[in-house]
């Protein structure tokens, strides 16, 4: 009986340390296997930038979508309307009645800052290593994730992208510069889920 008892405790101990070892142990590729399931995303979205010079943040807020595998949709409502289309290495900017559109392989400055959060929400490990360097670290429930340019050109400008979220899901996002500007953007599901 007290053999029994204690190869009971034992095995429950043994389960709770493999639990609890899996628990920490949170890499990179578990976090983009989870990414990849997701083939569309919708969420809300409030910006702070924080640009030297002024007094005061610049806040905005608006819509966010993503479909698999490439296309992004950063929708601002307020404080004024305006649309940034991301399509495969194409951007398309729309305030009112006026578009413009660019392609990413011209200004590595600007792909830096689209580029890691669209290939961590598909899940695409080798463009976002192809990018940056990528340093993961926290569990499936609250990780964050430090993205650090490889262009010299993006580099000089952009110091890191800071990714934080819970299980699949991106919450927030911080844009350091290089010459002390800096954006938060939190991220939450449409209210209603």
């Amino acid at each position: 009986m007290r053999r029994t008892r204690f190869a009971v405790s034992l095995a429950i101990a043994l389960a709770w340390g493999c639990s609890a070892q899996a628990q920490t142990t949170f890499a990179l590729a578990d976090l983009l296997a989870l990414t990849a399931r997701q083939t569309s995303v919708q969420a809300t979205f409030t910006e702070k930038k924080f640009i030297k010079g002024l007094d005061a943040p610049i806040e905005s807020s608006g819509e966010l979508s993503f479909e698999a595998p490439s296309r992004m949709t950063k929708r601002t409502l307020l404080p004024k309307a305006e649309t940034l289309k991301l399509e495969g290495r194409m951007v398309t900017l729309e305030r009112g009645r006026q578009s413009r559109s660019l392609s990413l392989d011209d200004y590595p400055e600007l792909a830096v800052h689209v580029e890691g959060i669209r290939a961590s929400l598909a899940g695409d490990r080798a463009e976002l290593e192809r990018i940056y360097r990528a340093e993961l670290s926290g569990t499936s429930t609250q990780w964050k994730m430090v993205l650090t340019p490889l262009d010299e050109k993006a580099a000089a400008q952009v110091k890191t992208v800071v990714l934080s979220g819970e299980q699949a899901e991106i919450r927030s996002v911080q844009v350091l510069l290089t010459d002390g500007d800096s954006s938060v953007m939190k991220i939450a599901p449409p209210s209603g889920r």
